[in-house]
C-alpha cells in the first residue's frame, strides 16, 4: 500500500516537472498575466536606451540610414556587388539589403540585450513573486518596437523606388512573428545561461557577427556555392529574410509551406526557451 502511494507521488512529481513541455499556451498566459508589467518594462527599456542623447528616439531612424549608406557604399562601390537579374541598380541593391538588415536587426538586438539581462537586474532575482522570465521577454519586445523604425524606412524606400504599394505588404507580420518567436526562444535560453556563464556575452557577440555573414542579407542564396548551401538551410533567419523580401520588395505571396513551417519551428523554439528558463531560474539567487 505504501509502495503504491510512493509510486503515485513519484508519478505526480515527474508529471509536474514535464507538464510545462506539453503546455503550448504557457507563454501566452505568462505574457497576458503580466501584460501591464511588460508594457512598463518595454517603455523603460526604450526610454533608457536614448536617455540623455541629443536626438533621442530619432536615432532609431538615423542609425539604419547610416548603416545602409555604409553597407551600400562598401558592397556596391568598392566590391561592385549586384543582386543579379533585374535588380542591378545600387538603389535596388540597397533596398533589398535593407529587407535583410531590418529583419536581422530585431534578432541581433534581442540576443545582445537578453544574454546579460538577469545579471543586470539582480534586485529582481531574490523577489519570489517577480516573474523573471518577463525581463528577457521585455527586451525582445523592446527590440521589436525599435526595429519597426527600420520597416517604416523600408516602406518609404520601396514606394519611392517602385512607385506602388503591394497588397502583399500586409503579410509582413508573418515573417516578423517568426523572427520575434525565434528571438524569444534563443533570448530566454541565453538569458538563463548568462547567469551561470558570464562569458556568454562575449560569445554571443561573436555568434551574431558570424550569423550576419552566413545569413543572406547582402547576397542572394543562389550566390552561395552549392556545396555550402546546407549552412543556409539550417539558418531559420535565411528563410525569414527571403520571405520578407518576397512580400515587401517583389510583391509576391510567401511560400506558405516554408513560411508556416518556419513559424511553427520558431514557436517551438520560443516554448522550449521559456520552459528552460522557468526550470533554471530557481538557481539564479544562489549564483548571483
Amino acid at each position: 500500500m505504501c509502495r503504491s502511494r510512493n509510486n503515485m507521488a513519484m508519478n505526480r512529481s515527474f508529471w509536474s516537472k514535464i507538464k510545462p513541455l506539453f503546455d503550448p499556451a504557457l507563454g501566452i498566459r505568462i505574457i497576458w498575466k503580466n501584460r501591464d508589467l511588460l508594457e512598463q518594462l518595454v517603455r523603460r527599456n526604450i526610454h533608457a536606451k536614448y536617455r540623455g542623447s541629443l536626438f533621442g528616439i530619432l536615432w532609431s531612424f538615423i542609425l539604419p540610414l547610416l548603416m545602409l549608406a555604409v553597407y551600400t557604399f562598401v558592397f556596391t562601390v568598392i566590391f561592385q556587388s549586384r543582386w543579379g537579374g533585374e535588380e542591378n541598380s545600387r538603389s535596388a541593391y540597397a533596398i533589398i539589403m535593407l529587407c535583410g538588415l531590418a529583419t536581422f536587426n530585431i534578432f541581433s538586438e534581442s540576443l545582445g540585450t537578453c544574454c546579460g539581462e538577469i545579471t543586470k537586474q539582480q534586485n529582481y532575482v531574490k523577489k519570489v513573486v517577480f516573474p523573471l522570465e518577463i525581463l528577457p521577454i521585455a527586451r525582445v519586445f523592446s527590440s521589436l518596437v525599435l526595429g519597426l523604425a527600420w520597416f517604416v524606412l523600408l516602406f518609404i524606400a520601396v514606394v519611392l523606388a517602385k512607385g506602388t504599394v503591394y497588397w502583399t505588404m500586409l503579410l509582413l507580420p508573418l515573417p516578423i512573428l517568426a523572427v520575434v518567436l525565434l528571438s524569444l526562444g534563443v533570448g530566454l535560453f541565453m538569458a538563463s545561461i548568462g547567469v551561470y556563464i558570464r562569458d556568454i556575452q562575449q560569445c554571443v557577440a561573436v555568434i551574431i557577427r558570424v550569423l550576419f555573414f552566413i545569413t543572406p542579407i547582402f547576397y542572394p542564396i543562389n550566390a552561395v556555392p552549392p556545396g555550402f548551401r546546407f549552412i543556409i538551410r539550417f539558418n531559420p533567419l535565411a528563410y525569414i529574410i527571403e520571405e520578407t523580401r518576397k512580400v515587401f520588395w517583389y510583391g509576391m505571396t510567401p511560400n506558405w509551406t516554408i513560411m508556416l513551417t518556419t513559424i511553427a519551428a520558431c514557436a517551438l523554439c520560443a516554448h522550449l526557451g521559456l520552459v528552460w528558463f522557468i526550470k533554471t531560474k530557481k538557481g539564479f539567487a544562489d549564483v548571483i
